[in-house]
Parts: C-alpha cells; sequence; structure tokens
C-alpha cells in the first residue's frame, strides 16, 4: 500500500483546481467506521490494502466529522483528533459502542489522503498518511450540539510509553527471585534472614537472588 502521492497524483499539483479528500477506518468492534469526504461513497478495489478493498466508505458531511492536523515528531507524532457527530437519539448505536472501552481501546485507526479533480474524479491513488491506535474518547456538548472526541495515538509513542514497572516488580514474573525483598531489608538494615529461611547478612542476600540481590550483598 503506497505511503505517498504517485506520478498522476503528483503531476496533478499543478492543475488549477485540485481538491484533497480523506478516507477514514476506525475499527470499534462490531461496528467498524469508514467514511470519506468525498461528494460521493466509494469502494475500493485492487490498492493491495485489506483495510481498503472490498470495504465501502461512506460520503459523509464535513460539518459532521473532522479530522486534526498529522504533525510529526521527535519521539512519534502528536496525538491526532477524530470528531464525530453524537447526537441523542440520532448516534445512539455509536454512543452505546463507545461507552465500553473494550470496543475501541488499542485498536487500529487509519486515514488516507486522494485527490479529485474540478470534474469529481479521482487522479492518481490514494495513499495512507497515518496509523495509530484509539485511546480516550470525550463526549462534548449537550443534546442539541454533541460530538465524540476520539484520541488516536501512533504505535512509536505507544511503545515509548514508561510501563510504570520497576525492579521492585521482579516477583511477579519470577515467584523465586527475591533481590527486591533482600535490598530493601538491607537498607533498612534489617536481616534478610528471614526472606530465605537461612543464614543472616550477606550470605541470605545472595541467596535471593537476582542482580539486585548481588548489588544489596555488596553494601
Amino acid at each position: 500500500m503506497a505511503s505517498r502521492p504517485d506520478s498522476s497524483a503528483i503531476a496533478a499539483l499543478d492543475q488549477p483546481v485540485i481538491r484533497p479528500h480523506t478516507v477514514g477506518f476506525l475499527d470499534i468492534l462490531g461496528d467498524p467506521i469508514r467514511v470519506t469526504t468525498a461528494p460521493y461513497s466509494i469502494t475500493f478495489e485492487g490498492t493491495g490494502d485489506a483495510d481498503l478493498d472490498g470495504h465501502t466508505f461512506l460520503a459523509v458531511d464535513p460539518r459532521f466529522i473532522s479530522v486534526s492536523a498529522v504533525r510529526s515528531k521527535e519521539g512519534g507524532g502528536d496525538t491526532v483528533s477524530c470528531t464525530l457527530s453524537g447526537l441523542a437519539g440520532v448516534d445512539d448505536e455509536l454512543m452505546t459502542r463507545i461507552g465500553d472501552k473494550a470496543n475501541w481501546q488499542g485498536r487500529d485507526a487509519r486515514l488516507w489522503r486522494m485527490m479529485f479533480d474540478e470534474n469529481l474524479q479521482r487522479i492518481g491513488n490514494i495513499w495512507c498518511y497515518f496509523t495509530g491506535y484509539m485511546t480516550v474518547p470525550k463526549v462534548v456538548g449537550d443534546r442539541s450540539a454533541q460530538t465524540i472526541i476520539l484520541d488516536i495515538e501512533t504505535y512509536l509513542a505507544f511503545l515509548m510509553q514508561a510501563s510504570n514497572r520497576s525492579w521492585l516488580d521482579q516477583a511477579r514474573y519470577d515467584s523465586g527471585d527475591l533481590s527486591a525483598e533482600a535490598s530493601i531489608a538491607v537498607a533498612n538494615g534489617t536481616s534478610a534472614a528471614a526472606l530465605t529461611g537461612g543464614g543472616g547478612g550477606i550470605a541470605a542476600a545472595m541467596a535471593a537472588g537476582g542482580m539486585a540481590g548481588r548489588m544489596a550483598a555488596r553494601l
């Protein structure tokens, strides 16, 4: 799947009238959203992208859906926000789906771009310009004018997030590794013998195992 315009799309930039349009896919469990800002619905074939081929993307009025700009930076791109209509009585099914985070949290969101000429005919290829995963949705407004703002993070941003784990969690993954407890015991001036049921002091710290235990033994 192309990640940039092909030669036909690039050549079209010299034309006096071009109309860029966005294609979006939100992989909401049980009710995936496939929409486009193009003037008519489009069914894609032969793109080589499984998220496009064989699927129809419904044309929607840009007033009812919008996507923030995609900005790249060191460590991954900025959060992208997708704004959807969330009117009570009109979008109840979508609101119900959004209400259960298992239906969207961590699932794919993708954006493509394509160009049309003055006769509303597509020029060149369609290319993907953003792929990420859905995070926190927010419902903004009231019953008369309510929207859903769904944040989308890049995969790189996700991978660089702190795990909030430390060596103190080691016993969760290796029940026999008591190095954390041994280190804490030494730091507190407490014999580590109780941790192993054996001797105390340096021997107990060594018996606790693990890098932290060996470090504690040197104290």
